[in-house]
């Protein structure tokens, strides 16, 4: 055999390999779930490319699986051909930093330039890693003001960090505003603030360093509709969503406005029943222009995201509402909100010859708990295989994990009612009989 054909058998034979991989994946997702799994009702294949070695998998989640996993996501199951239960976890990129305390800064220098500006010098020398925002606090309750930042080694030569930035807080028109700067990421020890208003001194009694995350958290577009609702007050625009099973871990609103200059505060709730509702965020969204600069901001985040101080992120319920209070301004034209959902990636250890399926929709299945989460660095996250899911799948084998007394029901009450007739009518014969033997 010539030296020449030797490549074109090994390239023959991992197309192969690959052709079969690709009929196990069709087999699986046309087979019931074996018996072991016989409660899941919902499973997808995982399509991995051929692994040569054992490695990392992220299989970034569906959104259609929100709708028919349980609460929390509790009956998520990976397993492979054989049947076996594969370990995984959960995770999404998400601003954990924030959960870091707030640094208080040391005020070196807070002094009046009349006609220029309040300067504030802070010195950072405990703060051993990059700040990029901070949070001006004052006891003004009405005010709008530029800050411009810059940075300092040596509290000698300062390079600009923020050229222009709003602070401001409207209390009489029920705006609470924004109290925090931001700007470029850097590790220096001094801070120069300068709040641009030379008319007057701006009085500030504390200025903190707010922890950044390094990367923005990862985002994706929820699929539902948000639909004009009731206003719960005067003069506020509504809508509300149904978000379906109620595991979407919804993180933030976002508003697509028409061009006109606004500052508006925003509610948002949740609800399990459409009903009865709680508020679970406030924030403001706005858009205006003093002099040739524009402050926008146009999302509301929403709930928590996995820290230090929070085990776990806020999941609204299954309906979620918006209002926007208008004041005694028109109501916003063109408005359109939209969810955004934290994306989630289920990670595991693809061997090779293995594939894999994910299950789901066990409404008694107790949270699984593995230990792979541990033994699994961020290097290897960050480095992990991308594998996706193919198309859902109903287990034509299911059977309900439910209680026989629970998806029975009506058979129970009517062995129920059938024994109160009985006993009723025993009563009523012994009466009889009692009657009879009185008048005799």
């Amino acid at each position: 055999m010539s030296d020449s054909l030797v490549p074109h058998k090994s390239r023959d034979h991992r197309q192969r390999g690959i052709a079969a991989l690709v009929c196990a994946i069709a087999m699986l997702a046309a087979s019931p779930l074996p018996v072991a799994w016989q409660h899941w009702k919902y499973f997808r294949p995982i399509d991995a490319p051929a692994a040569d070695s054992p490695r990392i998998a992220a299989l970034a989640l569906p959104q259609q699986v929100y709708a028919h996993a349980a609460p929390s996501l509790a009956d998520l199951r990976v397993i492979d051909d054989t049947a076996a239960e594969v370990p995984y976890f959960l995770h999404s990129r998400e601003q954990s930093a924030y959960f870091a305390p707030p640094f208080p800064a040391t005020i070196m220098e807070n002094s009046f330039s009349p006609g220029n500006y309040t300067q504030l010098v802070l010195d950072l020398a405990k703060y051993n890693r990059f700040h990029s925002s901070l949070r001006i606090e004052t006891p003004e309750n009405e005010f709008m003001q530029w800050v411009e930042i810059d940075a300092s080694d040596d509290a000698s030569v300062w390079r600009i960090v923020q050229e222009h930035a709003p602070i401001f807080r409207f209390l009489q028109e029920g705006h609470g505003g924004t109290d925090v700067v931001q700007y470029s990421p850097n590790n220096a020890r001094y801070l120069r603030v300068r709040i641009l208003d030379g008319s007057k001194r701006f009085p500030v009694t504390r200025v903190e360093i707010v922890a950044t995350p390094p990367e923005k958290p990862e985002r994706e577009p929820f699929r539902v509709n948000f639909v004009s609702a009731k206003s719960t007050a005067p003069n506020q625009t509504a809508w509300s969503a149904d978000l379906g099973g109620g595991n979407a871990p919804v993180r933030e609103v976002r508003f697509e406005v028409g061009p006109e200059e606004f500052v508006r505060e925003v509610t948002i709730q949740s609800s399990r029943d459409n009903a009865h509702w709680f508020v679970t965020d406030t924030g403001e969204i706005f858009r205006f222009t003093q002099g040739t600069h524009q402050c926008e901001q146009l999302s509301v985040p929403i709930g928590g995201t996995p820290g230090p101080y929070l085990s776990q992120p806020f999941v609204p319920d299954r309906y979620l509402r918006v209002e926007i209070a208008n004041g005694n301004d028109k109501p916003l034209a063109d408005v359109v909100p939209r969810a955004y959902i934290a994306a989630q990636h289920v990670v595991f250890q693809q061997r090779p010859g293995r594939t894999y399926r994910l299950l789901y929709g066990q409404s008694e299945a107790k949270p699984a708990q593995y230990d792979l989460r541990r033994r699994v660095n961020q290097i290897q996250i960050n480095a992990a295989v991308a594998v996706s899911a193919g198309a859902e799948d109903e287990n034509s084998a299911w059977t309900d994990p439910r209680a026989w007394t629970e998806t029975h029901g009506f058979v129970v009450w009517f062995g129920v009612g059938f024994a109160v007739l009985l006993l009723a009518y025993t009563a009523i014969q012994s009466l009889r009989r009692s009657g009879a033997t009185g008048h005799q």
